[in-house]
């Protein structure tokens, strides 16, 4: 496919698209021909669009791809447009950066129904696999496809590497034979797919055979097919041949990367963050190939970005840090082009509650905060479990076990030194925590029992409460969250240790992290009960440090109700960085707050010296508010704590 061809408003233009790799194989003076042409032709706007749309080379491609498949589909009355153009509104990777289904539902239609032969091509292969909403059916597909193909036997050869796709899960030999025949009619889409049978089946030597024919006949992805090779075969060769099976490595990534292969971002990614097949082990360089497959829309990427920042985020330069806002975004595009990792989703539902990715709150709404419960089911042997979660004003929280009839909170109040309680039945927070819980479609909402009189108490203000409150006045004392019916406001337990689990990690997000297990010794100051076991492996948890970070935050509640946010990202110091005298610079919202100063640090304490005052943390005391901001805004925090 890499010569030039004549634009013409027909089928033997328009298969040179039908699939990703036949657009990104046409070659680069076929490009410009493309280019040349776009604004006058729409055939040429189309070609030139998808093209764009796959290969993504400069910042705005996405915008100029959108817009010329706009017009090819509407001047041009080009079906396939429409299909083309349907995949980037699913993916969201359109200028209105909003994924919408529903809109490429209606063009996916449209176009079948036009005879787009790029729709009927996509609809039978998201069957195979299940994407972009269609029904896993592969056997489905093989009954379709087995019958044209009998009618058609000179059918374009791409369907019989779809075939064989769809025989790979049921009848692998049939597979075999039908990329064989795929390959014989002259398609090198299918030398891949068929190396990649081989390796699973443990043949090896075939398997780098097939993919050395295939990159001789110029099949990109096999050119980097060895870099799929396992790290245990890679130790059984000897040093000379690890070179030789390195180099051979690098030199087809680059290849594969260069050509568009954006899976090949993927796998230089994941071979420099790991250190295997000979690379060394980088997480920072990964971030390169990352970017590029991102660029190019693989799930993989974005997923392994977010997770080298998650994970190696005091490794990496400055310049390479994700702001929480920017890794959020990462988590929901991974999810849009096909990610449903645990992680991911964890993450989009952490964001979500805390406020972040508000542009795209529908969204999460109606489609991933689903995807997060499915992925964190019920454990059968704890649906009977039922309890209630009190928070204390030093940050740990304790499970109270309760009456999954009637709550008595006559023995909840005692248990936390309160009289009786005040309720707060809705805040922001609560209601993003209701929904990410899927409570609200169980007519109930999370709801907060506040201490009726902590204002006329010596007690300390508990910042979880204060955050989750985020009207303006301070919590003081401990606070307990229990579920509340949306009509008759009865109160019940929260049902469930997974779900009680998830309750935690949503409020630990809320909360910026100052939510987190208590010790063996807080335990007992609160009366709870402490197994013989646990008491005896916290004994060393109790002794003083070493602490492993030091973060500074700043945590606002505007006098606005709907608003709630953390104003700045945390900045966290790890041992080696606190030393005594040194000033901790941090994002300074304009310019409310001063200087902060270490003036003394051991493994078990760090002394801020804050505007003449000094403030010491330790595990006891890990946290400490260091200032309130004012102009327009109340419960301004700037406050610093210890992570042990």
């Amino acid at each position: 496919m890499a010569e030039l061809f004549q634009i013409t408003p027909d089928r033997e233009f328009l298969k040179h698209f039908l699939t990703r790799w036949r657009t990104l194989s046409i070659s680069p003076e076929m490009v410009q021909k493309l280019k040349e042409n776009k604004d006058t032709d729409p055939y040429a706007a189309y070609g030139y669009g998808r093209w764009l749309s796959l290969a993504n080379p400069e910042p705005d491609s996405l915008k100029e791809a959108e817009v010329l498949l706009i017009w090819a589909a509407t001047k041009g009355n080009i079906p396939d447009a429409k299909a083309a153009l349907g995949l980037m509104y699913y993916d969201g990777r359109v200028e209105a950066d909003k994924a919408m289904p529903e809109y490429q539902a209606v063009l996916s239609n449209d176009a079948y129904k036009a005879g787009s032969e790029l729709q009927q091509y996509l609809t039978l292969l998201n069957t195979v696999y299940g994407n972009y909403g269609y029904k896993k059916d592969p056997d489905l597909v093989v009954d379709i496809l087995q019958k044209h193909l009998e009618k058609n036997p000179l059918s374009d050869p791409i369907y019989y590497d779809l075939l064989a796709q769809a025989l790979e899960s049921s009848d692998k030999k049939a597979a075999e034979k039908t990329y064989l025949t795929s390959i014989e009619r002259g398609n090198t889409e299918s030398y891949f797919s068929l190396a990649n049978l081989y390796q699973n089946e443990g043949d090896l030597d075939r398997a780098f055979e097939i993919a050395s024919d295939g990159a001789r006949k110029g099949a990109v992805n096999c050119r980097r097919f060895k870099a799929g090779l396992d790290q245990e075969d890679y130790l059984k060769l000897s040093p000379r041949e690890q070179d030789a099976v390195h180099r051979e490595i690098v030199e087809g990534l680059e290849y594969a990367i260069d050509h568009y292969d954006r899976y090949a971002c993927y796998l230089k990614g994941a071979l420099l963050c790991d250190g295997l097949l000979g690379f060394p082990e980088d997480p920072a360089a990964a971030l390169a190939p990352l970017e590029r497959g991102c660029a190019m829309g693989v799930a993989n990427c974005y997923w392994l970005k977010a997770y080298i920042n998650y994970n190696y985020a005091d490794s990496l330069p400055s310049e390479l840090k994700l702001s929480y806002e920017d890794f959020a975004k990462t988590c929901l595009q991974a999810a849009r082009l096909g990610d449903r990792e645990p992680f991911t989703l964890e993450q989009i539902a952490r964001a979500y509650v805390s406020g972040y990715l508000k542009d795209h709150t529908e969204e999460i709404e109606k489609r991933w905060l689903k995807e997060y419960l499915e992925v964190n089911p019920e454990e059968e042997d704890s649906k009977d479990s039922t309890g209630v979660v009190a928070v204390y004003p030093q940050g740990f929280y304790y499970c109270m076990d309760a009456d999954p009839k009637e709550l008595d909170l006559d023995e909840i109040a005692e248990f936390t030194g309160a009289r009786s309680f005040d309720i707060v039945h809705f805040s922001p927070l609560l209601t993003r925590i209701t929904k990410a819980l899927s409570l609200d479609k169980e007519s109930c909402h999370v709801a907060m029992l506040v201490d009726k009189d902590g204002f006329a108490k010596d007690i300390p203000d508990n910042m979880c409460g204060t955050l989750i409150y985020g009207q303006g006045s301070e919590i003081l004392g401990t606070v307990v969250f229990v579920l509340e019916d949306d009509k008759s406001y009865d109160l019940m337990p929260m049902l469930g240790l997974q779900r009680v689990y998830m309750f935690l990690q949503l409020l630990d997000a809320a909360t910026q992290g100052l939510v987190r297990m208590p010790t063996a010794a807080e335990l007992k100051s609160i009366g709870a009960e402490v197994e013989e076991d646990d008491e005896e492996e916290d004994v060393e948890d109790d002794e003083p440090g070493p602490w492993s970070r030091l973060i500074i935050d700043v945590d606002y509640s505007p006098s606005d109700p709907g608003i709630n946010n953390h104003f700045c990202e945390s900045t966290p110091y790890g041992r080696d960085d606190v030393t005594d005298g040194r000033r901790l610079s941090y994002e300074d919202p304009g310019g409310l707050f001063g200087a902060i100063y270490v003036k003394e640090a051991g493994d078990d304490f760090v002394t801020l010296f804050y505007r003449d005052e000094e403030y010491t943390l330790t595990q006891d005391a890990p946290v400490k508010k260091l200032d309130t901001g004012g102009r327009n805004y109340t419960n301004f925090y700037l406050h610093a704590r210890l992570e042990f």
